[in-house]
């Protein structure tokens, strides 16, 4: 295309409207500003700065109705203006500075953000690395200017070979550093107040985007702002050490964890608090979700979590031994291993390997080094009072003394009947290390309380053992040791009743004398009380010691048996879970909605029903026998009155018939609600009480319809 000069253009002819505009601004000296000055103004506002035509000035951003500043926007925001006293600028070259501009602007803001920081002395690890990168990037750019800086001198003094530079080549050149500098420029944004894990997720929120140019730029900016994280990481799976001054990882160390609320029991009380490797598992470290990054599943991070605590546990708690052991094992496999963000997989598989290594190892010391199992064993033998002839021997040893008041047991007659029980029962065969941890003693008493409301045997465990028989797991044994032990108390003492009382019926018929009758007539009925009242005791032991107790160890055995990876935390939840469903089944809980020990309570009222049943039985044998004695020695009744003898058996026969009606009447009930029970084991206790539907005759319809007590 011709170019047209206003000069050469002849008188007469047409002008075109540029060439017009031209000569109407050159005679009114209103020129165009020559691009090599705006190119220079251009590179100053690409470092912040104002130039001769194009001045930079900052403005507050707009408030709300509410006098608020916006959060989505920088409080400073810088505008541009014209000057156009020497020469015009046509719009669309303002256009293109505008747009040239916005780089400098950009840059101010991210240069701005790493200024502050740096100059801040606790300026938090993952920030230093965001500000670190930044800086890098800020030097590359400073590069650029300065290279676009000599091509403009070269342009200027005419060099010859100087290579095109105008406002169009410019915006072509800076739309790669204007891509990067934007998304630069949003991250300082968005994570003016975030830092550590919470400063990686925004981060790696930007990766999740289909544009190439940003997913590749964010995963190498997070590749190296992460680096502090995942050398805290390291740090944590491979030495069990929390190196994290500014508190910036998920994970946190409690030095001085707040008391938590005490444990409370089964029956409601509380359990001492432990001091031991329970508090140290427990309650040293915590997981922080807010400051988990996004990259990670909560699954996951629960496996760093148990890695370095498993770590941890083992130097601290299992010995340097363990530690020193372990710690090799580490070494060699996985330590020169780089974790980075770069390579998730090979991170996971680290991890995999490195939690199998620590947790199987953490497991491995508990059940072997530490015995967890046969503690375990132990507490079902003796606690739980499944080794039948050493509960036999302890009984016979120490029931005459539990009946006597509470404040005559003393120590040392408690340890001597359990050192007697273990001479005389197989016990005495164990290890002497399991041995050496039972303990006989009376608990806190009141006034009136016997030997039987206080005693209990107990089962001491030392740290590390502690972290899994920790005190609330040792008051679950407690609980189901002291209702064991009134079962084995109840079934020594009625079938010492009905002993007694088949010598008691034999004496009566030797002596062939019509006054013993309704003694003898009532000892008879006592009898048939007595077999109902010991087949109610001894399938509610059968069902504790065989459904309850030793399925349970079966399915406890099982479970270590076939998870083999677990870690300590699996291993707690296991335990608790037996121990749980030991309570649970042997105290007949969940039988009645809203009412969890509705059956536990009418059983002990059973068992306390079977002992005044027996106290009554004592009463009327003791009577029958002193006048049997006198009367056999010739002595005349006693001196009261002829008829008080009889009237005391009547007495006697009525506080038996009303204590059994009422222990029948409460068995109907219970096996009413037993039938219903969710649980199929406790629901067979039902057809064993009532194995020949005795308890469904017609005379009893109207018991059956009764419900339990609350």
């Amino acid at each position: 295309m011709q170019v047209v000069r206003v000069g050469d253009v002849q008188p007469g002819a047409r002008l075109p409207r540029a060439a017009l505009l031209e000569r109407v601004r050159a005679r009114q000296g209103c020129a165009h500003v020559p691009e090599l000055a705006l190119l220079r103004d251009v590179l100053y506002l690409l470092q912040g700065i104002s130039g001769a035509h194009v001045q930079l000035h900052t403005e507050r951003r707009p408030a709300r109705d509410d006098g608020a500043l916006a959060q989505d926007a920088p409080t400073d925001v810088l505008r541009l203006t014209f000057d156009e006293r020497h020469g015009t600028i046509p719009l669309p070259v303002q256009d293109r500075i505008h747009r040239l501009a916005e780089l400098g602007q950009l840059y101010v803001r991210v240069r701005e953000f790493v200024d502050a920081h740096a100059q801040q002395a606790d300026a938090r690890r993952t920030t230093q690395s965001l500000c670190h990168f930044l800086a890098v990037q800020l030097t590359a750019y400073y590069a650029l200017v300065a290279d676009l800086e000599a091509r403009w001198h070269r342009v200027a003094e005419g060099a010859p070979d100087a290579p095109a530079l105008t406002l169009h080549t410019l915006v072509q050149e800076t739309r790669e550093p204007l891509l990067r500098m934007r998304l630069m420029s949003t991250i300082v944004e968005s994570c003016r107040d975030a830092h550590g894990g919470r400063l990686v997720s925004t981060i790696h929120a930007y990766t999740l985007t289909g544009d190439p140019f940003v997913r590749q730029f964010t995963a190498t900016l997070l590749d190296h702002v992460s680096r502090p994280f995942f050398a805290c990481l390291s740090r944590w799976i491979y030495d069990g050490e929390l190196d994290d001054p500014s508190g910036e990882f998920f994970v946190a160390l409690q030095p001085r964890p707040p008391a938590p609320a005490r444990a409370r029991d089964e029956l409601g009380g509380a359990a001492d608090e432990g001091t031991n490797a329970a508090d140290v598992w427990h309650s040293k470290f915590v997981l922080r979700r807010e400051l988990l990054p996004s990259f990670l599943s909560e699954h996951f991070a629960r496996k760093i979590f148990s890695t370095g605590r498993s770590l941890n546990f083992i130097r601290c708690s299992c010995g340097e031994a363990d530690w020193a052991a372990m710690h090799a094992t580490l070494h060699a496999t996985n330590r020169e291993r780089t974790l980075r963000y770069s390579d998730m997989v090979g991170l996971e598989h680290a991890i995999d390997a490195v939690y199998a290594a620590a947790s199987g190892h953490l497991v491995d010391t508990f059940l072997h080094r530490f015995r967890l199992w046969e503690h375990l064993r132990a507490l079902k033998e003796y606690l739980l009072l499944a080794k039948g002839d050493f509960a036999d021997a302890l009984m016979a040893s120490l029931g005459p003394s539990l009946s006597r008041p509470a404040h005559t047991l003393h120590q040392h007659n408690l340890s001597a009947a359990l050192e007697t029980a273990i001479r005389t029962s197989n016990a005495q065969y164990d290890d002497p290390d399991i041995l050496r941890r039972l303990d006989a003693r009376s608990l806190e008493f009141g006034a009136g309380d016997t030997g039987w409301d206080t005693f209990t045997l107990e089962y001491r465990v030392e740290s590390p053992v502690s972290a899994v028989l920790d005190a609330s797991a040792m008051a679950g044994y407690q609980i189901l040791f002291h209702y064991l032990w009134k079962l084995q108390r109840v079934e020594a003492a009625v079938t010492a009743a009905w002993v007694d009382t088949v010598a008691t019926n034999k004496a009566l018929l030797r002596a062939r004398r019509a006054d013993a009758a309704p003694t003898a007539h009532a000892t008879r009925r006592a009898l048939l009380h007595l077999d109902e009242m010991i087949h109610f005791v001894r399938q509610l032991q059968g069902f504790c010691q065989l459904e309850v107790i030793a399925y349970s160890w079966h399915a406890l055995e099982h479970e270590f048996a076939h998870h083999p990876g677990a870690d300590l935390d699996q291993l707690i939840e296991t335990h608790r879970t037996y121990l749980h469903t030991l309570i649970s089944n042997a105290l007949l809980r969940g039988g009645k909605r809203g009412q969890a020990d509705h059956l536990a309570d009418e059983v002990r009222a059973q068992l306390d029903a079977i002992l005044a049943y027996c106290a009554a039985l004592d009463d009327l044998a003791r009577l029958a026998t002193t006048e049997l004695a006198r009367r056999a020695s010739g002595l005349a009744p006693r001196a009261d009155t002829a008829d008080a003898p009889e009237r005391s058996v009547a007495h006697c026969a009525a506080r038996l018939d009303a204590t059994h009606a009422a222990f029948q009447q409460r068995l109907v009930a219970m096996i009413a609600v037993l039938e219903r029970h969710p649980n199929l084991s406790v629901r067979d206790l039902a057809r064993r009480w009532n194995f020949n539907v005795y308890y469904r005759r017609p005379r009893d319809t109207d018991a059956t319809t009764r419900t339990v007590r609350p």
